[in-house]
């Protein structure tokens, strides 16, 4: 095929492998932009949230997907004797634990769990550190964060340590009810960043890859796909000599 003064004779094998190559990376491309779409839906529906008055944790019982980020008040006491030390979490870069104190809450008679924070680990992990709490009834502002629906653990099963507070690899309901000995409600409390009887807390929605990052890498594969369509356009292109090109230009 003569294009001007080249002839693209493209050769059967760098045909096929740009037939398959280019859907592939097109369509990597646009699944990047796909999931920049959902993650960025996740974010707009997290600051619309948790823009929304507080409302009274019970009004919001049973809690769905819907409730996850909506601030919530709540009164009661914390089991300040049964401590959980969420382990593997880090802040600024430094290991340390999150802690989940089981709050029994007054007006419907069940517990939930309140994190209050992270705290770095000490010079040992056999020493856990020490975990003070407001005595009595209490009221807190916090945010509704729904636990995972998969638990991965890098162990079969957790330890158990007699003494308390316990260190725990993931939030699992209904293990947790197990070690308590009470239930608990399907959620967890993010407690207020202002409230004076928590640990270090920056609450951030956690979405993995942001929806920017999702946007470059769809730019990449873009951009990859476009080099592979130039490649094989010149590498089955010739230039014609300006003789040729006369040649053909007389024959029409």
């Amino acid at each position: 095929m003569r294009v001007g003064s080249f002839d693209f004779s493209p050769g059967l094998w760098p045909t096929l492998a740009t037939l398959i190559l280019l859907p592939f990376l097109s369509g990597l491309g646009l699944w990047q932009l796909e999931r920049a779409d959902w993650k960025q839906t996740l974010v707009d529906t997290h600051a619309a949230r948790t823009r929304e008055p507080a409302a009274a944790l019970s009004s919001l019982l049973p809690v769905t997907a819907a409730s996850e980020f909506r601030n919530v008040t709540v009164k009661g006491y914390y089991d300040l004797e049964h401590q959980l030390l969420l382990d593997n979490r880090l802040h600024q870069g430094h290991a340390g634990y999150q802690v989940l104190t089981p709050l029994r809450l007054n007006d419907v008679s069940t517990t939930v769990l309140v994190n209050r924070g992270w705290v770095p680990t000490g010079a040992s992990r056999a020493v856990l550190p020490e975990l003070d709490g407001p005595a009595g009834t209490i009221r807190l502002s916090a945010l509704i964060k729904l636990p995972p629906e998969e638990i991965f653990r890098l162990g079969a099963d957790e330890e158990r340590h007699a003494g308390w507070p316990q260190v725990i690899q993931a939030i699992d309901i209904a293990a947790l009810e197990d070690r308590l000995g009470y239930a608990l409600l399907p959620l967890v409390l993010l407690l207020d960043p202002d409230d004076a009887h928590g640990f270090v807390r920056d609450w951030q929605p956690v979405y993995g890859v942001t929806p920017d990052k999702h946007r470059a890498y769809a730019l990449q594969w873009f951009t990859l796909a476009a080099v592979l369509l130039l490649i094989y356009i010149g590498v089955n292109s010739k230039r014609l000599s300006n003789e040729t090109v006369r040649e053909g230009n007389e024959k029409k």
